[in-house]
């Protein structure tokens, strides 16, 4: 159990100090907890402390963990046998696994710096409305953890508050609290946050209401998870689009920062934080990257005849042409342009990728990135408008009430990758059936292919629990590019029910001697 690393307030390297930016930060070890707490700069320093470890250098938190989730998927595979992505995507996970203690300590060190916040700022002498905006935000924060750990972990021990050495009992949470804890966390946020952005990288009344859509998407409340995602609609936001019709790609360029596509993402700023992302998961860094995408995923995207204004199945000698473009823009393959340089799988930099495709999303211009190509000063977005667009469609297809919103709502996606209107739709697939079966294909692959190698897919295939049995997505062989006239061999998996849970470390079941329960099938 992590109570172990909550002590009752620990404030060396949580205070820090307020500067022009929330993101420039230097630690405040000397500052005692007596003369702290004391007015709104002190206030601020402590809700930055809990921004900070966000993007904490030399921690994969966030930024590295959300998007290698994809190499527990079917769409990617990580290189690295010795690695914690390449275990559980194999479905070889151990309680004893000393990453995933790693990482169930890091999250928990998010929510201990949460809470010691939360439990203090009654305590300075400071505007009302500034006090509930920076409860509401560091709330926020502690709810997108709790969800990620929920998702993964399943139930997970509630810490509302900083505990004491002798506090280490704290049981799992019992079906459905989690969900309803995280909740309940969003529902008191969501009215004290600004509609628009105070600083970027802030929370927002957007990001709230967001989060709480995906929320109740994943626990099956289809009916509200509507009602939330429109409500989200109705704020201003907007897919990402440039005049040459490339926003798609473009959303993740450092250029387009803070796009009207943004509701939530992590902040970087360069020489102080800089994003290590663009190095390890694309070619940008031009060496073997941790998730390596499958021929699956490229199999998923669609082939469309732009003269008949139809689907079609892949050109046999030519597998590229005419597919969607989100195709291009998030997978380096043979044929496509990097640098001027046309690549080929069986040469560098594809070649250094164990499945002879490349990761394209997230790609960046500057070559050498600062620190010698290690850090990069790029944002990586954690929500963004289109999902709430497709949650949207999914909640009411699922709910049984299918109307034209629902299509438009999936045509807007498809058809900013097109790089035309929805309106336009002899230029793109348009969607156009009622039925929904079909409707639930169509919105599962469109979700799958949009948010390529940004975390989402390990997530959905849980929900949608299409991962084992015989016929399930995890389960057989897994191919890479064609190289030499053959698919690459990248040998099998094997995905059995206990995998949709990770196991609980043994670590924290030590520490709670035994209270902390183990995930079936771990034992």
């Amino acid at each position: 159990m992590v109570t172990r690393y909550i002590p009752l307030i620990l404030l060396v390297g949580f205070l820090i100090s307020c500067n022009d930016s929330f993101l420039d930060v230097s630690p405040r070890d000397k500052v005692s907890d007596a003369i702290f707490w004391r007015d709104a700069d002190d206030a601020l320093a402590a809700a930055n402390g809990v921004y900070s470890l966000w993007n904490k250098p030399g921690d994969d938190a966030f930024n590295f963990f959300i998007s290698f989730s994809d190499a527990w998927s079917d769409d990617g595979m990580c290189p690295w046998k010795w690695s914690y992505y390449y275990r559980w995507g194999q479905g070889n996970m151990s309680p004893a696994d000393s990453d995933n203690n790693f990482h169930w300590r890091n999250f928990y060190t998010i929510v201990r710096r949460a809470n010691v916040f939360l439990d203090n700022i009654n305590r300075p002498e400071m505007d009302e409305d500034l006090r509930n905006r920076l409860i509401a935000e560091v709330k926020f924060l502690r709810a997108y953890v709790y969800h990620v750990m929920y998702y993964q972990w399943g139930e997970i021990p509630i810490v509302e508050v900083p505990l004491s050495p002798d506090e280490l009992d704290i049981p799992r949470a019992q079906s459905g609290q989690t969900a309803a804890f995280i909740l309940e966390d969003l529902n008191a946020a969501i009215s004290n946050l600004p509609v628009n952005q105070v600083e970027e990288g802030r929370v927002t009344q957007g990001a709230a209401l967001a989060l709480k859509a995906r929320i109740l998407l994943f626990e099956e409340n289809y009916v509200e998870a509507a009602a939330v995602a429109q409500e989200v609609m109705g704020l201003g936001y907007d897919l990402f689009q440039t005049s040459a019709g490339t926003g798609y790609r473009d959303l993740f360029m450092t250029e387009y920062e803070n796009n009207v596509e943004v509701i939530f993402n992590v902040e970087y700023k360069i020489p102080e934080r800089g994003n290590q992302l663009p190095r390890w998961m694309t070619i940008t860094g031009g060496s073997e990257q941790v998730v390596a995408p499958t021929k699956a995923l490229v199999d998923a995207y669609d082939t469309y005849d732009p003269v008949l204004d139809v689907l079609t199945a892949p050109n046999p000698s030519n597998e590229f042409e005419n597919r969607d473009p989100r195709l291009d823009y998030t997978i380096a393959h043979t044929g496509s342009v990097w640098r001027g340089q046309i690549l080929d799988s069986s040469e560098a930099p594809l070649n250094a990728s164990v499945s002879g495709y490349g990761v394209a999303k997230f790609r960046v211009n500057e070559i050498n990135g600062n620190n010698g190509g290690v850090d990069y000063d790029v944002n990586h977005i954690l929500i963004r408008y289109a999902e709430i667009l497709l949650t949207y469609a999914e909640a009411k297809i699922e709910s049984g009430s299918i109307d034209q919103s629902v299509r438009d709502a999936i045509n807007k996606v498809r058809a900013r990758a097109y790089g035309v209107d929805f309106s336009e739709i002899e230029k793109y697939p348009e969607v156009t059936s009622n039925i929904q079966s079909e409707l639930r294909e169509i919105v599962r692959n469109e979700r799958r292919v949009e948010f390529a190698m940004e975390g989402r897919r390990w997530y959905d295939i849980k929900r949608w629990r299409i991962a084992h049995g015989s016929s399930g997505v995890m389960n057989g062989e897994v191919k890479g590019a064609m190289v030499d006239g053959v698919y690459k061999d990248l040998g099998s998996r094997i995905f059995e029910e206990r995998d949709y849970l990770k196991p609980i470390p043994q670590d924290q079941i030590d520490l709670t001697n035994g209270v902390l329960k183990q995930n079936n099938g771990y034992n």
